[in-house]
């Protein structure tokens, strides 16, 4: 009977102890699987701030790339203006007969085509083309001489004094250019596309004969001598040569 009641009380303790075991590992097993994902959490948030850093890496690559690549292309660009510059440059110093005003002398230099048949009448053609060149620069010139001069004076633009100095100066200026001859003659061997060839040619006018000429003829005219300052007109007249070489001078280095 003893045992029978042991055995029972054996049985009842373990009916009483079963429920409390399981429900300790239904917990253990809810905080694993609550550790779990909340694991699993923290590696997708890791993945995700990884993924982004990489991505804003990538982006910064990509923007330091494309920055890359404009200042190449900036470079480049600079590169070819700058080639294009030293090109012209090089270009107008290698025309052939190409020359620049100086202190004493005004300087034409130009060209015409023409074809084999027309080789022995293309100098006498491009020196009267030479020569238009040339009589159109002077007369610019000279009409800078005049204005700086009557401004000086003080005078009328539409005065007697303007009208003969300026007639003087045409004068001159023609005689000096009819007279004028070829300093410098070069032309194509080759002929270009279309068959022609071309000849340079150069000329030159001296500035103080145009100052000094222009005197002489109005010495000529008593009325128009007595109103007239010679020291002014020489002031003016190299004052404006010297201007107008020195902005062709700018020009040439600008481009």
């Amino acid at each position: 009977m003893k045992k029978i009641m042991f055995l029972a009380t054996m049985v009842a303790a373990m009916m009483v102890c079963t429920p409390a075991s399981a429900q300790t590992r239904k917990q253990k097993k809810a905080a694993q699987a609550a550790a779990w994902e909340a694991d699993q959490k923290r590696q997708q948030e890791e993945a995700e701030l990884q993924h982004q850093l990489k991505m804003q890496e990538m982006q910064a690559e990509q923007d330091a790339k494309v920055a890359e690549r404009k200042r190449a292309e900036q470079e480049a660009e600079a590169q070819r203006i700058a080639a294009e510059k030293a090109r012209k440059r090089a270009a107008v110093g290698e025309m052939p007969c190409q020359m620049y005003d100086n202190d004493e002398w005004f300087y034409m230099t130009g060209n015409r085509r023409f074809d084999a048949a027309h080789r022995n009448t293309a100098p006498r053609a491009t020196l009267r083309a030479t020569q238009a060149a040339m009589r159109e620069k002077l007369r610019s010139r000279y009409q800078g001489v005049l204005h700086d001069y009557f401004d000086q004076m003080d005078a009328e633009e539409g005065s007697y004094e303007r009208e003969h100095l300026e007639s003087a100066g045409n004068l001159v200026i023609d005689q000096l250019v009819n007279e004028t001859y070829e300093i410098c003659r070069k032309e194509t061997f080759e002929p270009d596309e279309t068959g022609a060839y071309i000849m340079y040619m150069a000329i030159k006018v001296s500035k103080k004969a145009i100052v000094e000429d222009v005197i002489n003829q109005i010495s000529n005219e008593k009325e128009l001598q007595v109103r007239f300052n010679e020291k002014q007109f020489r002031d003016s007249a190299m004052k404006e040569f010297q201007k107008e070489k020195e902005e062709a001078f700018e020009d040439f280095v600008k481009e």
